[in-house]
Parts: C-alpha cells; structure tokens; sequence
C-alpha cells in the first residue's frame, strides 16, 4: 500500500468495523430483510436490541438473545451483531470462542458465501490463541473534571494544509503520540510506527482488508494488542487496535468510553458538569451496523441525519448534490499531509441546515462518485451529511451516553 499520511473521514470503512469489510454489508442486507418481514423469534431479537433493556445488555445477554433465533440465516446474521458488539466492547479475550463457535456452526453458508468467507477467515490460529490469553478491557483513571488541549496537527514540527483535532495519547512505555480525535471512526487505530514504539503484541496472522468512506478500496493493515493507552488520567488496557499506514486516531470505541465529556474547538473535557441546555439531542445510531453519532437534520428540506465527525476537516459534507457554486479541486477530506498528491474533486453548494430549531446557511461539500453511507430511517435509507470539525467554530458537543443525554449545542 503505498504511503499516504490521512486522517480522519479517509480512514472508516464502510461497514461497522474495518476488521468485518464487505461481510457486513451482507450482515446489513439479511437484517434489513429480517426487520421487513421477520418472523417471530427474529423479530423478537431485533426489538429486543432496540429496547432499553437491548441497548444495556451484557455482551453474554445478546448472545443468549441471539441463540433464540432459530432460522440458520438469521442467527447467522445476529451472530455477525454479536461480534460486532464484541468488538465495539473492546472484549477482546472473549472473541475466540464465539467466533470459532459461529463459524463452526454455520460452516456451510460461510464457504458458499465469497462475502462472509473474508470476515471468518480474518484470525489465523495463533492470534486466536493469543487473543484468548488477553486481559480483560479495563478503563481506570479520576473522576474529576479535567481539560486537555486540542492541538491543530499531528506534531510542533510542521504545519499542515488542514486542521483536525490531535490529542496528546500516552502509553505504558512512556511514549506519548498525537491522535485525531475522532467521532466518525468506529475505531481506533494506530500508526506503524506509533505501534512499535508503544509495544504492541501484534497478532501474527490476523489481516484484514478494509474500504474508506471516500473511494479507497482493498487496503490492507493488521490488529494488534496495546496494553495500555492513556487520556488525561484515564487509562485503557488491553486495547484491540488496528494497525496501518495512516495517521492515529482515537475513534468512537474509545471515546465513547471515557466518561461524560464536552469537545469544543480547542479542548476535550472528560468530566464536566452536565450540559445545562441541549439544543440538538445526539444519539449513537447502528440501525445499519454502524456505529456512529447521529443528530436529526434538514438540508434544504430534506430531512436525514447528520453524522457528527470529528475527523472530517469540511463543515458540512453531503452525499447528494444541491445548487453548484463551483467544481475544484482540493484535498481529501481528513488529510493531515503537508502533500499535495491527495487531492480529489469536489463540488460546493449553498444550503440552509437545521438543526432541531437553529436554521443557518451553509456551504457544503459533494465529492462525486465518493459514498458516504446512508442512514436508515423509517425503513427507508436515505441520504447522510457529515458535520465535520470545522462546524465546530459554530458548535460544541457534550456527551454523556451513560445518562443518554447527548447534546449539539450552538455557541
């Protein structure tokens, strides 16, 4: 793969993880189906998921919830959830076990499927045993208020064409890197080199091959386990990280699992005080596999949601045109690189977004023949915007996913 130094949008895949790549996709497409016309226990399953008690489970509850699930293609499908939460979980020590169990049981559709075989196919059986001797995913660290600088690039050496949100990231080695913080990624990964000198225990034959956002397709890169990366004070262990030629970025995964915080243009604050307004409620979607930070939104009278990410250097990014201001070319979204050779097309547009009351004008992004995945709403998919970090002259962001009170706020 030849190196080019991205971050942000040019680094998520299309479907949930960048470990499940296409498979996913047919994952997406059976429960797509299955919430069409479902039947009973099926049905059950994907209701379940979506009731409170489902969007609190254990990751043993979603499990034996999945194991109701009768039909061969439909627990196929529910399985391929449970790793996904497995993994979104950061449960790294329990992936063996289910996954040889899945692919065990379902060994005949997976090797008539050229889809399913790349996902259980993606652990050899050394990083299996190696994975199943991990420790268990740990937060630790205070509970009090703490304010981090944001920084402008991925280091004090050089300035680059674009501004994303670096944060300082620590390690047990003593080794501290820059991240992009990141709420459009699912999840974290790190740079080669950044891995080496942290210590990862890589996994020597797990290999996955994943698609971008934006057009890139078949990259290659590895997993790993990282035994300890630290934000502020608080500490993650036995990290499942993902590996390759771009640039770190601490993702959803891990954000996620920092406690209550609020991401304005120059910091992150872990523990704030609650949000005392909310002027648009910020939800975790994975209605399609995928999580992400979603926010209802109109642009130009088209309702839809919006992805809120952190990664993406362009205020508003649309996945369908509108009125054409002009078609130039510029870099890709989420490129940090000082390089000039990254630059793709794009087409500018004037619109008016709204926000759950706040109505603005705005000029948004279309980058042709690029696919941002669509969002499903009402059964029905639909096209996403992307509010990226430029929005943030205009917004900040408290998160508080424990309590389900999430905000976008105007300034």
């Amino acid at each position: 793969m030849k190196p080019v130094f991205m971050t942000g949008l040019n680094m998520k895949t299309f479907a949930l993880l960048a470990l499940f790549a296409s498979a996913l996709w047919v994952s997406t497409g059976l429960m797509a189906a299955a919430q069409a016309k479902p039947p009973v226990a099926d049905q059950d399953f994907y209701r379940w998921m979506d009731s409170e008690q489902g969007r609190n489970a254990s990751l043993a509850q979603l499990r034996q919830q999945c194991d109701k699930v009768l039909d061969a293609d439909r627990h196929l499908s529910c399985s391929v959830t449970v790793l996904a939460r497995m993994l979104e979980a950061k449960a790294a020590n329990q992936l063996p076990e289910y996954y040889l169990a899945i692919k065990a049981k379902h060994a005949r559709a997976i090797a008539a499927s050229a889809d399913l075989q790349p996902l259980f196919s993606t652990f050899g059986s050394k990083s299996l045993a190696l994975l199943a001797t991990t420790g268990d995913f740990t937060v630790n660290g205070s509970t009090q208020h703490e304010v981090l600088q944001l920084h402008p690039y991925a280091n004090d050496f050089s300035t680059a064409e674009q501004v994303l949100p670096f944060i300082d990231v620590g390690s047990a080695k003593g080794v501290t890197a820059r991240f992009v913080l990141d709420t459009g990624a699912p999840q974290t990964r790190v740079n080669i080199d950044t891995a080496k000198q942290m210590g990862i225990k890589w996994l020597p034959d797990a290999f996955y091959r994943y698609s971008t956002f934006y057009g890139e397709k078949d990259l290659a890169a590895r997993l790993g386990v990282i035994r300890s990366l630290k934000v502020g004070t608080r500490e993650f262990r036995n990290v499942l990280v993902f590996v390759s030629d771009r640039d770190n970025l601490l993702g959803l995964d891990l954000i996620s699992k920092l406690g209550r915080l609020k991401i304005t243009g120059r910091t992150l604050e872990l523990n704030p005080p609650p949000a005392t307004r909310c002027d648009a409620s910020v939800v975790v979607s994975r209605l399609d596999l995928n999580q992400r930070l979603v926010v209802a939104a109109q642009l130009d009278r088209r309702e839809t949601q919006a992805i809120i990410d952190t990664g993406n250097v362009d205020y508003l990014t649309a996945s369908s045109p509108g009125r054409q201001l002009s078609d130039v070319q510029a870099l890709t979204p989420g490129s940090s690189s000082v390089a000039t050779n990254g630059h793709k097309r794009f087409q500018r547009f004037d619109g008016v977004l709204a926000l759950q009351g706040n109505t603005m004008a705005v000029t948004y992004k279309y980058y042709p023949g690029f696919t941002i995945p669509p969002s499903l709403i009402d059964g029905q998919y639909v096209p996403s915007i992307l509010l990226g970090w430029r929005a943030f002259k205009d917004f900040e962001l408290s998160l508080d996913l424990d309590s389900g009170r999430s905000c976008l706020n105007k300034i």
